[in-house]
């Protein structure tokens, strides 16, 4: 993916400043259109030779041609996530978006980078720190219901790995009662993907392998993201290893470690990989 790519080999600073750069050149572009619109209709408006019609009309015009590159703005902003989607860096990901804070002052870019930043301290293992981060946006700020599946999941997983299965289970209750008042069938079907991720995680966390590997199998067919693969492969080596298939456990490890950057679980990868290698030579 050629988005991906420009992000890869390079440190945040340097990623920051070419999106700073990107971005003042479309804001610029928006305030250029925004000044030759006042200046070309400022006379109209000003004497009353424009009615309601005409100043609606010019309105309008204005919004279209604008639109598209608010769209670019906001594209360019979520063309980061691409940094830990397919690149699987986190620990880049975070810095950026540290940086980031100074770029985007505004309460709702400066939320969803906090979220995302959530994400990444998870994503790099960080589980108390994305946590304490994450509890703390739940109070301080009234979110959109992507951003509280968002959190929901962050909550989940970072409870699991820390070993609170009460406080996991409690996150996944309050999951349950935010579907159940979805109204739209889109949100419905977001929600409950949120549940069948938070399902499956318990079943591995049990030990019943079969149950984990059907409903892994039937929703990875639809995994696009790099991160999504990589997590996928070395849950399913895991499997693998109890079920005593370990070739394609060590194929699983194997992708896993080259593919997985930065991510956590490229460490518990290694030591899977290096507990299967000794097991083969034992």
């Amino acid at each position: 993916m050629k988005v991906a790519m420009q992000y890869q080999n390079k440190t945040p600073e340097e990623i920051v400043r070419q999106y700073k750069k990107r971005l003042r050149t479309k804001q610029g572009l928006l305030i250029l259109i925004l000044l030759l619109y006042i200046i070309f209709n400022i006379k109209g408006i000003w004497w009353g030779d424009d009615g309601m019609a005409d100043v609606l009309l010019k309105l309008f015009i204005l919004i279209v041609i604008t639109f598209p590159i608010n769209v670019r703005i906001s594209g360019e902003f979520m063309s980061l996530n691409l940094i830990l989607n397919q690149n699987c860096d986190p620990v880049t990901y975070v810095q950026v978006l540290h940086l980031l804070e100074k770029v985007h002052k505004r309460k709702r870019s400066a939320v969803a980078i906090r979220i995302n930043e959530a994400s990444g301290l998870m994503w790099s293992g960080q589980f108390s720190d994305a946590l304490a981060l994450a509890e703390s946006l739940c109070n301080k700020y009234k979110l959109s219901v992507n951003y509280q599946i968002s959190l929901l999941n962050i909550r989940f997983n970072c409870y699991k790995k820390m070993d609170d299965l009460e406080r996991a289970m409690q996150v996944k209750y309050e999951a349950e009662v935010l579907v159940s008042s979805f109204k739209k069938a889109s949100l419905q079907r977001t929600g409950q993907e949120l549940l069948n991720v938070m399902d499956a995680s318990l079943a591995l966390w049990r030990g019943d392998h079969e149950t984990y590997r059907r409903m892994e199998e039937a929703r990875s067919v639809r995994y696009t993201a790099k991160l999504q693969k990589v997590v996928s492969a070395v849950c399913l080596a895991d499997v693998d290893i109890a079920c005593g298939e370990l070739k394609n456990a060590k194929t699983h490890l194997e992708y896993a470690i080259r593919e997985g950057g930065t991510l956590y679980v490229v460490e518990d990868a290694r030591h899977m990989l290096a507990e299967l290698t000794q097991k083969e030579q034992g």
